[in-house]
């Protein structure tokens, strides 16, 4: 089976920055909130984005799913537009990392 070097970081990434998402929480309702701490978690978000639109072209070229990538791209969007929508982010990226570490041949025959 073809595999992707870097599905294990990649998948890695998604599940510290759905810890990071779930910290920004308690940043936000806290009093500790500052524009360099938003910074930092939005930051990580969009880097979670390039890095996940990577891996969706490493996997097509590769002939591997692609769900896991895609999901992780939604799922780090998501937050990087708002931290409102935390919630959705991190449960989209969890599901992302479970496909990114599950990674198999597409179905289709070439």
């Amino acid at each position: 089976m073809k595999e992707s070097k870097y599905d294990l970081w990649i998948g890695a990434i998604n599940l510290i920055n759905c810890c990071l998402f779930i910290c920004s929480w308690f940043a936000i309702f806290g009093a500790d909130f500052t524009a360099k701490i938003a910074f930092f978690f939005y930051l990580f978000a969009w880097i979670g984005v390039i890095l996940n639109a990577i891996a969706v072209v490493q996997s097509h070229n590769l002939s591997i799913s692609l769900i896991g990538p895609i999901l992780g791209v939604i799922g780090n969007a998501l937050y990087g537009f708002t931290a409102v929508l935390a919630l959705p982010a991190v449960i989209i990226n969890i599901i992302s990392a479970f496909f990114i570490f599950m990674q198999h041949n597409n179905k289709k025959k070439v």
